[in-house]
């Protein structure tokens, strides 16, 4: 079983480097991508005692995982005026042009979270900035912040602080300058990885601005798609595994963890890749077969647990 979507505290999860990889044996994955946005830290930080691994190798033999843990980052696009989100897969965590797009990209979370805390400073809220300086991530995300106006409780809910204070017609909302398409995949390509387009159905969009925005990506450079993830209804993933045979795309499968607590996108909780593009799975993709060289050992029955 594979999971090549998931996230720890280094940006919006809830579990350090280390859990997050207990959690995945336990489950019995084989393969697991950390995909923190905006941050490779936590593939840092679980290879930096390996001495298996070389400096700039993707793949991670560790502990607990039958194949191995593979560098990954979700990377805030913009697009339209949308956030669009791309995964990069295989990256070199520690070249040039990445990471000097993470610095870019983490300065600019940082400028948005100040730029918040003053709006909410003026309706009578302190206390932001210090709070954030509490966490271990090093990507701050409005996540963060509803956490905080929960705890603090100016909100009941992290769906009422996204609607009173920081979505798009809330009191605190700061509009984000993130990358655009290209510069995001040109970064993962000079780092040797594979660009994917995360949860496609999840943009808010117009069919006719659905099928603009997948062309602008493969425009761009963009390799993949991510077909098959947590909560995508049937019916879109069989139009997901249509549009990456149109387009020439590879496709990719990840639950999208954030949280033990959200039991609905539990790692390796993700549909079976359809037919319609299982020719195209990431695992038949040259860099994975440059890194791993074999299929998942599941491929024929993953990656579908029941109830899911």
């Amino acid at each position: 079983m594979i999971d090549l979507h998931s996230h720890t505290h280094f940006s919006d999860g809830d579990l350090a480097p280390s859990d997050l990889i207990a959690r995945a044996s336990k489950l019995g994955l084989e393969y697991l991508a950390i995909t923190d946005h905006d941050s490779v830290s936590a593939f840092q930080s679980l290879s930096r005692n390996n001495a298996k691994r070389t400096e700039t190798s993707p793949l991670l033999t560790i502990s607990g995982l039958d194949g191995g843990l593979i560098s990954g980052l979700e990377v805030s696009c913009q697009w339209e005026g949308l956030e669009i989100h791309v995964l990069g897969l295989f990256v070199d965590v520690n070249n040039p042009v990445l990471t000097d797009l993470l610095t870019k990209q983490q300065e600019r979370r940082r400028q948005r979270a100040i730029a918040i805390d003053l709006k909410l400073q003026r309706n009578g809220i302190t206390g932001l900035s210090a709070y954030l300086g509490t966490l271990p991530c090093d990507a701050i995300s409005r996540s963060h912040m509803a956490d905080f106006l929960v705890e603090q409780g100016h909100s009941k809910n992290k769906q009422h602080a996204f609607t009173k204070w920081l979505g798009r017609k809330g009191k605190a909302y700061v509009v984000a300058d993130w990358c655009e398409f290209g510069e995001a995949i040109t970064a993962i390509h000079e780092a040797g990885g594979i660009a994917s387009m995360a949860h496609p159905d999840r943009y808010t969009l117009s069919r006719p601005r659905f099928r603009r925005m997948v062309a602008d990506f493969c425009d761009a450079g963009g390799d993949a798609m991510e077909v098959s993830y947590s909560n995508l209804n049937p019916g879109s993933l069989g139009h997901l595994a249509d549009l990456c045979e149109q387009h020439g795309l590879w496709a990719t499968a990840g639950s999208d963890f954030h949280s033990p607590s959200h039991h609905w996108m539990d790692l390796g909780k993700i549909r079976m890749m359809p037919a319609a593009c299982r020719d195209r799975a990431i695992w038949h993709h040259p860099v994975w077969q440059q890194h791993i060289g074999k299929l998942p050992a599941l491929v024929s029955t993953a990656v579908e647990p029941s109830g899911a």
